[in-house]
């Protein structure tokens, strides 16, 4: 049986394989580029418009990162209030409470 510890160094470098088989989610093109991009770089930019995935892909990267590089703060803005609290806080615990048990037990909800 494949501890939880090996399946998360195993995920640290890849957050694409991190999103499809623990979160279970499809990520379209752009976002799998991003995911890529984010595993190599320090700083990334995305420029798009509405509704095309965002705060999904932020609340991937934050879990992604959380779960993985234990222990760490993970700094998390938004330009509003609301944004931040009932758009990507909302985003965020929808997908934590999705993932398998495990995962889910690292994190407090």
């Amino acid at each position: 049986m494949v501890k939880i510890e090996d399946t998360i160094l195993r995920l640290r470098s890849d957050p694409v394989l991190f999103v499809e088989t623990v979160i279970g989610a499809k990520p379209q093109a752009w976002q799998r580029d991003a995911l890529q991009a984010i595993a190599t770089n320090d700083k990334l930019a995305i420029k798009s418009g509405h509704g095309v995935g965002k705060t999904a892909f932020e609340a991937w990267v934050s879990l992604w990162w959380l779960l993985t590089h234990y222990p760490c703060k993970i700094a998390v803005t938004a330009n509003t209030a609301h944004q931040l609290n009932d758009v990507l806080w909302t985003e965020i615990d929808k997908w934590a409470r999705q993932l398998p048990k495990g995962f889910r037990d690292l994190l407090e909800f």
